[in-house]
């Protein structure tokens, strides 16, 4: 083996840090989605999570206009879509807890689609070793509409579509 470069190993420090603090950052995140918000109708856009506690996280919030979506609030709506619960569930078993489900963010400006302003977050299977993106979604700041990247066509498209063509709850989270 050949041994590694100064700048292999600084990468590999850098990831491996980056990968323990999305691992905290998806902790929280879902710690505070399954003890403190339970909505009513999780896909629904116009009931947003309201009830997560915000303490801790003051430089994760971007400052939203009043009434509007904070970036914890859009986090806990994306965390409590069923299927995200089932991949959290699923990857935590198979891993037999050494790799979790957790949200990042992959860009922190508002993106602006169709009028709106829209946080940017990933759900990611997060180890050790990296965190794999498994789909990529958008919360509205305004309303909590949530849409997800489409790979192929790069737009958005609705929850609605999304699971009638990429059928997210068949995804066995193995080897993807």
């Amino acid at each position: 083996m050949a041994p590694r470069s100064p700048n292999s190993k600084t990468a590999a420090i850098a990831g491996t840090l980056a990968g323990l603090l999305a691992a905290g950052l998806g902790a929280y995140y879902l710690y505070s989605v399954r003890h403190e918000a339970q909505p009513s109708s999780p896909s629904a856009p116009s009931s947003p999570v309201a009830t997560v506690a915000s303490a801790g996280s003051v430089a994760l919030q971007a400052p939203a206009a009043k009434g509007a979506l904070s970036r914890e609030q859009a986090v806990a709506a994306l965390m409590a879509l069923p299927e995200l619960k089932a991949w959290a569930d699923k990857i935590e078993k198979d891993s037999k807890g050494q790799a979790h489900g957790a949200l990042m963010e992959y860009d922190a400006q508002l993106r602006a689609f169709k009028g709106k302003q829209f946080y940017q977050l990933s759900f990611v299977e997060n180890s050790k070793e990296a965190a794999q993106r498994w789909e990529s979604f958008l919360v509205a700041q305004a309303d909590g509409e949530i849409l997800v990247d489409d790979d192929v066509s790069g737009e958005p498209m609705t929850l609605e579509q999304w699971r009638k063509e990429k059928k997210p709850m068949q995804r066995s989270g193995a080897g993807e």
